[in-house]
């Protein structure tokens, strides 16, 4: 575990972040073995007790990462958001769009270590690229941003 924890230490850990906070944050670090090329994505542990689904960003490194779940985790907190699958939002300077993100529990370890397999949900917030296309459209970026859920139609 991180810095030598053990599971049930850091989950304890997320557990304090969560009630000081309201929410934590778990940064994956990108992979590759011989399955395949995992890339780097950070969620949020803790929405999911303010009846919100958890939100994950990929293709941004820890500090963009941070900034944009932080943001979108004050706006769920203060009641000025209600995030779901399907719209459109800006976040640290970002101009997002969510999807769903099904069988979460099988990607958001740690969410799955405080709320249990099937106790939550999660959206992914899709960034725009410089040219203001989703991942989706035009030239299919996926590889820049892995996608989680279903594209849009």
């Amino acid at each position: 575990m991180c810095q030598g924890r053990s599971a049930d230490e850091y989950v304890q850990d997320l557990k304090r972040s969560i009630d000081e906070f309201g929410w934590a944050l778990q940064y994956v670090e990108s992979e590759v073995d011989r399955y395949g090329i995992h890339p780097a994505f950070c969620y949020t542990v803790g929405l999911t007790d303010l009846g919100s689904p958890e939100i994950v960003v990929t293709g941004r490194g820890p500090q963009e990462s941070s900034r944009i779940l932080n943001s979108l985790g004050s706006f769920v907190a203060s009641g000025m958001l209600e995030i779901e699958a399907g719209m459109g939002c800006s976040a640290a300077g970002f101009e997002l769009f969510t999807i769903d993100v099904p069988d979460c529990a099988d990607i958001l370890h740690a969410a799955s270590d405080v709320y249990g397999n099937g106790r939550f949900g999660a959206v992914q917030t899709v960034w725009r690229d410089l040219d203001g296309s989703l991942p989706w459209e035009g030239i299919p970026s996926i590889v820049v941003q892995p996608i989680f859920g279903p594209i849009p139609h």
